[in-house]
């Protein structure tokens, strides 16, 4: 397994892109968030974001080509990358242990502002005791719908989601919508 692969793994489930470079530049693996980054940044289908391992020195460049602005964070330097009609994509180069010449060298991190990285519905039913229909609803809500469009959504009744919301409120142990929205989004990171 390359250094890094585990990085890639969490960085999927935070919603995250994920790329491994070689001391050369060249690419070594990314993960599906980098991969679909990569072909909406520059109209790549499938097959041609799959097949940067190994190659894709060049879409990096145009990657780092699209960091206009450089901003420092605590001593770390993270890029940001402009984006037609879209919030800006984030990138920070993570270092790893270089174990070979050819080898793994670091690891860019791409954070992309627009997506919404959510656990899934049986962490939250695990954690909170959460019905399936509550963890549905929180979900939604997390991800941005309105009480209206859930019931839509779901096909119940505006009196059942706040009824449902009721209940979620009280086994999350939060009051409002927004610091339950805060509350879920930290648990993105779980599978």
């Amino acid at each position: 397994m390359l250094v890094g692969m585990p990085l890639l793994r969490v960085f999927d489930r935070m919603g995250c892109g994920g790329i491994i470079l070689s001391t050369t530049g060249q690419i070594l693996a990314t993960n599906s968030g980098a991969r679909l980054i990569l072909q909406q940044m520059f109209e790549l289908d499938e097959a041609a974001a799959a097949d940067l391992n190994g190659s894709g020195r060049e879409i990096v460049k145009q990657l780092l080509c699209h960091g206009r602005t450089r901003i420092c964070l605590e001593s770390e330097n993270w890029i940001l990358i402009e984006r037609d009609g879209r919030r800006p994509l984030i990138m920070n180069c993570v270092p790893v242990p270089v174990l070979s010449e050819d080898g793994p060298h670091s690891v860019l991190l791409l954070i992309d502002l627009d997506a919404t990285p959510l656990p899934g519905t049986s962490c939250l039913e695990q954690i909170f005791g959460l019905t399936p229909a509550e963890a549905r609803l929180t979900l939604l809500l997390v991800g941005g719908k309105t009480l209206d469009e859930i019931a839509q959504k779901l096909h119940v009744s505006i009196a059942t989601v706040r009824t449902q919301l009721k209940a979620v409120f009280e086994k999350t142990r939060t009051h409002r919508q927004a610091e339950l929205v805060v509350l879920v989004s930290r648990l993105a990171a779980l599978p």
